[in-house]
This record gives structure tokens, C-alpha cells and sequence, in this order.
């Protein structure tokens, strides 16, 4: 699905988030790669443009293999590379990106290799690691994990363990009251997450996460999701709910750039099936941030909503040499509280040889 801009304004937290999430998301729920061929390549780019002068390109590029013909130590096994061009037009006007980067357009690159091994289809064990820099910010992340299914395969657990470690330049900036406030050059985010799926029914799945997290330069985070998954069979379609709770309270000490941080939000979807090639998924998003400051605890309140919609076809083997082709594509809109609206687009193909 197209991305969203909720933490652009916090450049390094935004990354270290990302990566802490991008562990849990991709390998929190014990699904690397679902394909059912031994090797899986796909190619995907997605932009972005906003009304604030911002806009982002990004390509990337996956390949996988599973199945059969994987050795007895892994399962399946991915490796994922991108690049992401961004270009702000009032970088002028932006402190932040004239003192790191001098000028309004910086690039980065990314990699993540990720392997899991499956013991009797029951019980899975994971690794991922990665790193990311764009010239003048670098990170890089290890997660671990490992979920079991029980109760005749209706409730499966999960832990998942993760590092970000994160390497820039120093930057000072003065807060309300006249404190310097210094963004250390090097920040780690150790973070763990446990999460439980339960098949209720055949067409119901409910799913519940915690994630706990603590950054050298900040207090403990904590994140929680409950979510449902309902099969309508008489609609052909599915119905995906998730409710997210993030805390981020705590003393505030002069590494860090903005202020605690209560946030809500809230995800409803619907997956409809045409036939057994094409899936179209239509969904809305809600998120609402409340930051109290350090200097003098005045609050600020942010939200936003994103509208958008996508779809996956399966093209027919006759047109593709007899090899599985997916294509997918997918329009966002995403609007805030402060007169930022922006659009996105993605689209992506992928194949099984």
C-alpha cells in the first residue's frame, strides 16, 4: 500500500522508528514470502508529492527463494534493496536540512536480508538485519524472532527482538525557554515485541501486539495493536480493522528534540476478491499525535486521515511464458490538521520463476 507521512517532521525518529517497525512488520507476523515458487523477484516504485514543496521517489527491488529446493538451515530466504530520492523545494527555510545536508535533495539507500527456517509447519524461527544512509544519516537494525502455533492451529504466539543503531552529526537548536538542545551523534533503539493471532473461526481471525522500546535519547515506548480479519463469503470480500495505541511519556532530557507523545490510530479496509486473479483493497486511516513540550508542557495536537485504494492481478500464465506475473498498484491521499495534503502512488510487479 502507498506510504504515509505522519513523522516526517522528526527526521531521526522517523528512522529509527522505521527501523524498529520495519522488523516487526515484516517478521513479526511469521510470513516472509508467500510465494509457492522457489524464486520470487519483484520490482516496485512509489512516489510521493505534497503541498508543502516536498516530494519522494523510491524505487525497490526484491528477490526471495522458498519451497522445496531452500537448504535444511533456512526455509526461505529475501534479500530487499532501495532507493529513495527526496527533494524539499524551502529547504531554505528549514534549519534542520540547510545545517545537515546544505541544500534541499538528499538520496538514500537501503538493504534488508531476512531468512526464516519452519520446524514441522508449526513453529518458526527468523533473523533480518539491514542498514540505511543517505550520505549524512546512517542506521542499521538486527531483529530476531521465533512464533508457534497451538490449540490445533487456532493461536499462535510470537516474540520478536530488534536493534536500531543510528550514527549522524551532531545538531543544536534552542527551545522556548533558551535550552540547547543537542541531537547526539549516535542513538541506539532496542525494542521487543509480543503478539498473539487466534483463529476464532474459519473467516474470523483477530489478531493483538505489544511492542516495548527504549531509545538512548528518549523515554520508553510503548505500542499496542488489536485488529480483526472477517471473511464475508456471501460478499466474496474481507473486512481488516486495527485499533494502535502509542505512549511515548516520560523525563525529557536535552538529547532530545521534540517533546512526550500520546498517539491514536485507527485502519478500516475491505478486500474484495474478482475471480481468483484480482483483489481490489479500498481502506481509510485516522491518526491523532498529541506532543507536550519539554520547556513549558504546552500541548500541540497533529492528525490526519489517508484515503486510498489498490489492487493486485494475477496475470494469465498464457501471456507470460507459463511463469506466475502479479502485478500491483495502488493511489493514497493523505490530508492533515495543518493544511498538509499530499498524494501518493505505487506500483509494483512481481514474478515466480
Amino acid at each position: 500500500m502507498p506510504f504515509a507521512p505522519e513523522n516526517f517532521r522528526f527526521a531521526i525518529p522517523a528512522l529509527v522508528t522505521a527501523g524498529l517497525f520495519a522488523v516487526v512488520a515484516n517478521f513479526g507476523n511469521g510470513d516472509i514470502y508467500a510465494a509457492t515458487g522457489p524464486v520470487v523477484v519483484k520490482q516496485t516504485v512509489a512516489g510521493y508529492q505534497d503541498n508543502a514543496g516536498q516530494s519522494r521517489g523510491k524505487a525497490a527491488f526484491d528477490v526471495g527463494a522458498d519451497g522445496p529446493g531452500m537448504s535444511s538451515i533456512l526455509s526461505s530466504i529475501k534479500l530487499s534493496i532501495a532507493r529513495e530520492r527526496v527533494e524539499d523545494s524551502q529547504w531554505r527555510g528549514n534549519k534542520y536540512l540547510q545545517a545537515m545536508y546544505g541544500d534541499g535533495v538528499r538520496v538514500s539507500d537501503s538493504w534488508t536480508v531476512s531468512g526464516v527456517r519452519n520446524f514441522d509447519k508449526l513453529t518458526d524461527a527468523r533473523i533480518a538485519a539491514g542498514a540505511s544512509s543517505d550520505g549524512v544519516v546512517r542506521s542499521q537494525n538486527l531483529g530476531i524472532g521465533a512464533s508457534q502455533w497451538f490449540v490445533h492451529e487456532t493461536l499462535q504466539t510470537a516474540l520478536d527482538l530488534s536493534r536500531v543503531e543510528v550514527q549522524r552529526p551532531e545538531y543544536e537548536i534552542l527551545d522556548f525557554d533558551a535550552t540547547v538542545l543537542t541531537a547526539p551523534p549516535e542513538v541506539s533503539t532496542s525494542g521487543a515485541t509480543l503478539s498473539l493471532r487466534h483463529l476464532a473461526t474459519p473467516v474470523t481471525m483477530t489478531l493483538y501486539s505489544a511492542t516495548f522500546s527504549h531509545a538512548t535519547d528518549r523515554p520508553l515506548a510503548r505500542f499496542f495493536q488489536a485488529g480483526v480479519r472477517q471473511y464475508v463469503p456471501g460478499l466474496g470480500g474481507a473486512f481488516h480493522g486495527n485499533l494502535y495505541r502509542g505512549v511515548n511519556r516520560g523525563g525529557l532530557s536535552t538529547q532530545t528534540m521534540y517533546g512526550q507523545v500520546d498517539s491514536w490510530s485507527a485502519d478500516l479496509a475491505w478486500v474484495h476478491e474478482f475471480g481468483q486473479a484480482t483483489q481490489l483493497r479500498a481502506g481509510w486511516r485516522v491518526y491523532q499525535e498529541r506532543e507536550t513540550g519539554r520547556a513549558y508542557r504546552d500541548v500541540t495536537q497533529f492528525g490526519s486521515d489517508l484515503f486510498s485504494i489498490g489492487f493486485a492481478h494475477d496475470v494469465k500464465p498464457d501471456l507470460t511464458a507459463g511463469k506466475p506475473v502479479t502485478i500491483e498498484a495502488g493511489v493514497a491521499r493523505y490530508l492533515t490538521n495543518n493544511n498538509l495534503t499530499a498524494t501518493t502512488a505505487n506500483l509494483g510487479v512481481s514474478g515466480r520463476l
